[in-house]
């Protein structure tokens, strides 16, 4: 299977691309008490509105902008990065509250603590220093994690390739 990395997806309904947040508009989260806190603030926001979004299929990418650069996205970064190294407990709570308010947005930043915890097991210092600072500052990382097929997340078949058409994904994915 072969496809275009951005296809339009029908019925979707997308005014703009997701933004960088810019760094220093990034809150750091320091603790477990801290997340649930910023979690159930952000909750209240998303609350209003998420049947809405989902009715009209609209992607959250305002949403999305404010779970950025409220810091929730980095709540597992080791403390050494700059973390708060939050437990499994406090972040299993923080996406409980998420999913009741909106469950789009719960689900969507999920594979990214997976990917955290691969970087935690796997990566060398300089990978962790790099990718730990991206995320603190806001940057989100994608949801193609698992492969069709494979036993762990580490196994990695998908192929990234240069067309004369453009670049295309090749494998298979599974949601």
């Amino acid at each position: 299977m072969s496809v275009p990395l951005h296809p339009p997806v029908p019925g979707v309904v997308s005014t703009r691309l997701p933004t960088v947040p810019d760094p220093a508009g990034v809150h750091r989260i320091t603790s477990d008490a801290e997340a649930i806190e910023v979690a159930r603030a952000l909750a209240a926001v998303f609350a209003d509105g998420a049947s809405d979004r989902d009715r009209h299929r609209r992607l959250p990418w305002d949403e999305l902008d404010r779970y950025s650069a409220s810091g929730l996205g980095g709540i597992t970064v080791p403390r050494e990065y700059g973390g708060a190294a939050v437990s499994h407990v406090t972040l299993a709570e923080v996406f409980r509250i998420l999913c009741a308010a909106d469950p789009a947005l719960g689900q969507i930043p999920q594979n990214q603590f997976g990917v955290l915890a691969v970087v935690a097991e796997l990566a060398s210092d300089a990978q962790k220093r790099r990718i730990y600072a991206d995320v603190l500052a806001g940057k989100r990382l994608g949801n193609a994690g698992p492969e069709r097929g494979t036993r762990t997340i580490a196994v990695q078949t998908t192929r990234l390739s240069r067309t004369p058409l453009g670049l295309r994904l090749s494998g298979t994915r599974a949601y």
